[in-house]
């Protein structure tokens, strides 16, 4: 497959984005609050055995203990599902995708199309599920507000409403499974797997055309999420130039950049997800990523895109004085 490789000049015409980090929003955040914090034995923080039922989820795949990101896909695992259920699956999933709305709070220039919904998992049943929450009623249609706080100089602690995604495609039992095995990667502390996860889900499109030849993500620069862990899937690639996925370490020092501005010792991948379900994940305190525009690679009336399912995930505890 051909690849696109976008230039300096090219990227400058690209907006900039103000440079924002796990660490500095933290170090603000224990400034301006005050708080008697006890320090937490080092044996809570060492996830060595998984005490619930969720690390039956974790399978083959590698998990995000010692790691800055992973890559895996869970097709690699026949146990994940059967090479019918999942062929099935998918189609429904690019079926969906088709007909995903445009994200109300991006120009139409950026050919981007997106729905989001709110799910929680309770890491401490015998049988953990995941269980979505209510979106809000706005203009006689279901939306789900997400807020990125200053993790998106282009959103900065913006309230974007977004459609809400559907509860015919919310009752997958293999979404419900992609979830539960995106948590169980996780890295947990014992105190955090008695507390509800939270987990933000994506439904995201991004589909250049001739009217339109570059869809872009946002942030468009290296950037950390926010939340504790990031999962990017993807659903579908077709005709499409760019897109590439770069990840450089550091934690949070290059989030702003370009990533040619990044010194190439620390950039510690650059790929393509290529196969539907191929995935990487992001430990957010460890790295800054980034998600390039992507074009059409052969311009005309047949479509293009680069679609992904995207999980945030995060435990549900006190952010300033956590447990």
């Amino acid at each position: 497959m051909q690849r696109f490789v976008v230039s300096r000049q090219a990227f400058a015409t690209l907006p900039r984005v103000s440079r924002r980090t796990l660490a500095s929003v933290t170090s603000e955040c224990v400034s301006k609050y005050s708080c008697s914090r006890s320090s937490v034995p080092r044996a809570a923080h060492l996830n060595t055995s998984f005490p619930t039922t969720l690390g039956s989820y974790r399978r083959s795949f590698p998990v995000l203990n010692n790691a800055s990101f992973i890559r895996f896909n869970p097709s690699s695992d026949p146990s994940f599902a059967s090479s019918s259920e999942f062929r099935d699956w998918v189609a429904s999933l690019q079926s969906h995708f088709d007909v995903l709305p445009a994200d109300p709070n991006a120009p139409v220039s950026a050919a981007r199309f997106r729905q989001y919904s709110r799910a929680f998992v309770l890491p401490f049943e015998d049988k953990p599920r995941v269980y979505w929450a209510p979106g809000h009623v706005r203009d006689g249609s279901d939306i789900t507000y997400y807020n990125q706080g200053v993790f998106n100089p282009e959103h900065d602690s913006e309230r974007r409403g977004m459609p809400s995604i559907p509860p015919h495609m919310r009752v997958s039992p293999l979404l419900e499974k992609l979830i539960l095995t995106d948590v169980s990667l996780c890295d947990w502390s014992i105190d955090e797997l008695r507390h509800p996860i939270i987990v933000g889900v994506h439904f995201i499109k991004t589909a250049p055309s001739e009217k339109y030849p570059v869809s872009t993500t946002t942030p468009n620069a290296l950037h950390q999420d926010g939340h504790k862990f990031s999962f990017v899937h993807l659903v579908r690639r077709r005709n499409a130039a760019g897109g590439v996925n770069v990840i450089a370490g550091r934690g949070g020092q290059y989030a702003g950049l370009q990533p040619e501005d990044v010194p190439e010792p620390d950039v510690l991948a650059r790929f393509y997800l290529e196969s539907p379900l191929d995935t990487w994940a992001a430990y957010d305190e460890k790295c800054s990523h980034y998600a390039g525009p992507v074009m059409q690679e052969k311009s005309g009336a047949e479509p293009s895109e680069r679609s992904v399912i995207i999980c945030d995930i995060e435990p549900m505890v006190a952010a300033v004085c956590p447990i």
